[in-house]
């Protein structure tokens, strides 16, 4: 037993995989422990409804935040690493989010009633509207911010930002309450602000970061084909996660969307460790794309020595999971809560393999397959939704399935991928 401690620290210490896979699932795995006291603390002082408006407008907040990005996240991750104008391009990155962030949430508010009827509190006060556009562009940020530290291979710095964002998010609830469905919103929105200045801060200090307000067009030119296409790909994965919640408020009921929110958020701490295992990998791929294969074997084996047993416990014990939110959320839940679970392998084989179509620079192979898992998902989705959950859980089971199989064929063909 020493010697295998002793082996894993040595792992951790000298190979920067394993060290910024194990800060990002850690990082995942802190936001994820406090933000099960924060859903705990807003369950019990906000009604159902309240949460469920509440998640809703987090969840326009992710999705409009994703359209600002414009790939630029992976771009940065692709480019940052061998560049000599760091700056220039952290500084074009953060400007151009910025005003896509501005422009979109403004078209959003201008068309609320079409998307949105039920979320028009938002247009009801001019300071209401203000801060839910400030609130995006922090998002957009911190989504960038994050980036720059992966491809610097300073994970760390993502965990620390985020412990940041985590603690100040659970005080926020209880001064906000009478703000109803909108605390709940500021709360997260007033702690993206906060984390983001910290991020700032070890810019400045670790990487001698200068803000310049200025775009460098040679820098966008280079990086837009790159993070167009990530962008495009990134958004159609997410999607489905991003679009379900407006659709169940708008149908079935903000309840269940409550419900599908907590489900996922306890799903999510499955799936971040292949996402932050891939995150990693993209980071070393891009600094020596020539070992890419042995990067691939020791990222496959960190996850299934991590994800096989996690999925196991949320199986078998998801039921006292889910009781943290109350008897409601366990019982209308915990189906949905399995099927997700179970779901984690295939989201593994696809996140992984996604990588390395990244890394080898095939988007738009990569755009293709997550329009196929987004349509699949969102169909099947809409075709199941009178059985609630559970029709959901299925459509999101047999969509990340049917995935695993395009990438399996797309990635054992010579024709496509060499390595």
């Amino acid at each position: 037993m020493k010697n295998t401690i002793s082996k894993f620290f040595n792992l951790f210490a000298k190979d920067s995989l394993y060290r910024n896979a194990i800060y990002l699932m850690l990082n995942t795995g802190v936001m994820a422990f406090l933000g099960f006291f924060f859903w705990v603390i807003n369950t019990r002082l906000y009604s159902t409804e309240q949460v469920g408006i509440g998640t809703t407008l987090i969840s326009v907040m992710t999705l409009i935040s994703s359209f600002s990005i414009l790939g630029l996240d992976s771009g940065l991750i692709r480019y940052l690493p061998t560049s000599i104008r760091k700056n220039e391009k952290i500084n074009t990155s953060f400007i151009l989010v910025t005003l896509m962030s501005i422009l979109i949430s403004l078209i959003y508010l201008v068309f609320l009633k079409t998307f949105s009827p039920k979320l028009l509190i938002i247009r009801e006060n001019i300071i209401f509207a203000s801060l839910f556009v400030l609130f995006i562009v922090f998002c957009s940020l911190n989504t960038i911010s994050e980036n720059i530290f992966i491809a610097y291979r300073s994970s760390k710095y993502v965990l620390i930002k985020n412990t940041i964002f985590s603690v100040a998010k659970l005080i926020l609830p209880f001064v906000l309450i009478t703000l109803g469905s909108y605390g709940i919103f500021m709360s997260v929105g007033i702690s993206l602000a906060i984390a983001f200045g910290s991020s700032i801060i070890f810019l400045v200090m670790k990487y001698n970061y200068l803000f310049r307000p200025k775009i460098n067009s040679d820098i966008l030119k280079r990086m837009t084909k790159f993070s167009l296409g990530n962008y495009i790909a990134g958004f159609l994965s997410g999607a489905p996660a991003m679009v379900l919640p407006i659709v169940m408020t708008n149908t079935i009921g903000a309840e269940y969307t409550a419900y599908f929110y907590m489900d996922m958020m306890v799903a999510n701490l499955l799936y971040i460790i292949p996402v932050a295992t891939s995150q990693a990998l993209f980071a070393e791929g891009s600094y020596n794309e020539l070992e890419l294969k042995v990067h691939l074997k020791k990222s496959v084996k960190i996850i299934s020595i991590i994800l096989i047993p996690a999925i196991l416990i949320t199986v078998f014990l998801g039921k006292h999971i889910l009781l943290v939110f109350g008897k409601e959320y366990s019982d209308e839940g915990l189906l949905f809560l399995r099927l997700l679970a179970l779901s984690g392998i295939f989201v593994s084989f696809n996140t992984i393999l996604g990588t390395i179509l990244r890394v080898k620079h095939k988007i738009m192979m990569l755009i293709y397959i997550n329009l196929i898992s987004a349509i699949s998902i969102l169909g099947l989705s809409y075709l199941f939704l009178s059985k609630g959950l559970l029709g959901i859980g299925l459509a999101w089971m047999a969509g990340q399935g049917l995935v695993s199989l395009v990438y399996f064929g797309v990635v054992t063909n010579k024709r496509f991928i060499q390595f």
